[in-house]
């Protein structure tokens, strides 16, 4: 009978051990398919692990971060909590559930999980810290002044733990006990002077000026000329209401010459908000500006300040840029005035200008693919094809690995372009593929590259699929539905084309309406005249090659003439 038994105890732990080694095969496929973000594939096994072993805690939690993943909160709070319960000193799995809970701002749940954290972890002030915080909000102030001295006791006395024990004693009407945290603060740093100035604050705000102002007499003593110290009694003779002797030692600490440079735009900082409340303190600001940059400058801050001031007060974009200029002089590569810039003169289409700040952006920051798009797109507009190919080219061999899709891919679409113009057809043909690799849905890539394939009349079909995503993106915009229109025209599909040009170039208006039209290009009533010409209405493509060769913007092919003299299509 005894043999019998420890047969069977054997045969028991062999079947564990097969069951446990077939749960820990599926749950590794499940970690690969995760890695993989192939997802459903890895709830699926998941799934299967629990079928194996329902409380394994490591199948519960992945499950759990799944949901969560798939924005199933409530689902994936179910299974963390689950695993917590089976596994109930993981603290990966705490702090999971713990982050959910503080996500929610439900400082009930959260409470117990953490103080199981910090049962586990005690050297972790920041969950102590965090304890403090929720104890406060759910107003248990005596544990949450134990859970500050519990910092303490790791870290010994610190600044922001004594003045979190001053504000909950206040909070709790110890009065006592809330300046008793700061006379500690004060003897374990004896020589801080920045310390004591934090602590008169505090005694300021809690109504005892007495004892502020003997902190700040004390600290002028040893160090009259603070910061800190300037700040704080600017900050009591206003709350007193002393405006006048305000403003006058504001005046004179920010023209002093030996006030800190740190002190100055601090200063500046408050003369700003003074304006954003009220508009009448606005000499003073641009009084204050005046004197700061009427000094040598060294660092750009100031000037900083006032763009971002001129654009608040919506002074005119010149002014704004002007002042951005300035920046440049004092600091060449400074990435804000640069972007601003840059942006500025993209919009008003000054190739010059972009060129200008695009070589200083690249002088600077060799690896901002951003300044080499620009760059190229300024000198492909003036003819420079060669220095634009070679500068984009630049841009993208030296691009980070941050860079996103989006920018790459306009890249390769304006050097495309640029191929295309150097008659370089097959160059660009892959220049555009490679862009709709970073991108697919690169919509001006798409209408070039189609229109391009149309003019060599190759690949038809992969142009007319392009085209037409172009115009389901954007139906209205005339540039493409011409595209599409002079692709169905190549494919001899005429009655199409006519019905895609009509939006473009719509015959029943006058002459006059459409020379008037400025959208409306010389080359986009030619494409409308062909079309027309060859659906078999010679009259109506007469009249728009007439109208066509009126435009006189150069855009027109040189067989328009030739049209014109033969009255008839002419390839």
């Amino acid at each position: 009978m005894r043999k019998f038994l420890f047969i069977i105890g054997i045969l028991s732990v062999a079947l564990d051990l097969r069951a446990q080694a077939t749960f820990d095969y599926f749950y590794l496929e499940a970690e690969k398919c995760r890695l993989q973000e192939d997802y459903s594939s890895a709830m699926d096994l998941y799934r299967h692990c629990l079928d194996l072993n329902p409380v394994a805690p490591e199948a519960l939690y992945n499950i759990g971060l799944l949901y969560l993943y798939l924005r199933s909160d409530s689902l994936g709070t179910v299974y963390i909590r689950q695993a917590c319960e089976r596994d109930a000193n993981n603290p990966y799995y705490l702090e999971t559930l713990g982050a959910i809970y503080l996500e929610r701002r439900d400082a009930e749940a959260a409470i117990p999980v953490l103080e199981k954290m910090a049962s586990l972890q005690s050297r972790r002030s920041d969950i102590l810290s965090q304890l403090a915080q929720l104890y406060t909000t759910v107003g248990d102030m005596d544990k949450a002044v134990g859970a500050l001295n519990r910092i303490e006791l790791l870290e010994g006395v610190s600044p922001q733990v004594s003045i979190d024990k001053f504000r909950i004693y206040k909070e709790m009407g110890k009065l006592d006990s809330a300046f008793v945290q700061l006379q500690e603060l004060c003897n374990e740093s004896p020589h801080d002077m920045n310390l004591r100035i934090v602590v008169g604050s505090q005694y300021m705000q809690a109504g005892d000026t007495v004892k502020a102002l003997e902190i700040y007499d004390e600290v002028r003593r040893q160090e009259p000329t603070n910061t800190n110290l300037q700040l704080a009694t600017m900050d009591y003779l206003r709350d007193i209401g002393m405006d006048d002797r305000y403003n006058f030692v504001r005046d004179s600490l920010l023209r002093h010459p030996d006030s800190p440079e740190q002190l100055r735009l601090l200063l500046l900082k408050s003369y700003i908000a003074d304006v954003q409340r009220d508009s009448t303190y606005a000499p003073q600001l641009m009084a204050a500006f005046d004197s700061l940059l009427a000094r040598p400058q060294q660092d750009p801050q100031v000037l900083i300040m006032k763009a971002a001031y001129q654009v608040f007060s919506k002074q005119p974009q010149e002014v704004v840029m002007r002042t951005m200029r300035q920046v440049l002089e004092v600091d060449p590569g400074n990435e804000t005035a640069l972007r601003e810039l840059l942006q500025y003169y993209a919009e008003k289409n000054d190739d010059k200008g972009v060129e200008d700040i695009s070589r200083r952006g690249l002088n600077y920051h060799p690896e901002e693919i951003a300044y080499a798009y620009y760059l190229g797109m300024a000198l492909a507009e003036q003819k420079k094809l060669d220095a634009a190919a070679e500068v984009l080219q630049q841009g993208l061999r030296v691009r980070t690995e941050f860079v996103t899709p989006y920018i790459v891919s306009n890249v390769f679409a304006v050097l495309g372009d640029v191929y295309y113009r150097q008659e370089k057809d097959q160059e660009a043909f892959a220049a555009y593929d490679s862009a709709l690799v970073y991108r697919d849905d690169n919509i001006m890539c798409l209408n070039n590259y189609a229109y391009y394939l149309s003019l060599k009349n190759e690949q038809l079909d992969k142009a007319e699929e392009m085209s037409y995503r172009t115009i389901r993106q954007e139906p209205d915009n005339i540039t493409y539905l011409d595209t599409y229109a002079w692709i169905l025209f190549m494919k001899g599909d005429y009655a199409h084309a006519r019905s895609y040009i009509d939006k473009v170039v719509n015959p029943a208006k006058t002459d006059e309406e459409l020379l008037a039209d400025e959208t409306l290009q010389g080359n986009l009533i030619e494409h409308a005249g062909d079309i027309y010409a060859l659906s078999g209405d010679n009259e109506t493509a007469l009249r728009l090659w007439k109208l066509a060769d009126r435009k006189g913007d150069n855009t027109c092919t040189p067989q328009l003439r030739k049209k014109l003299r033969y009255k008839k299509y002419i390839k």
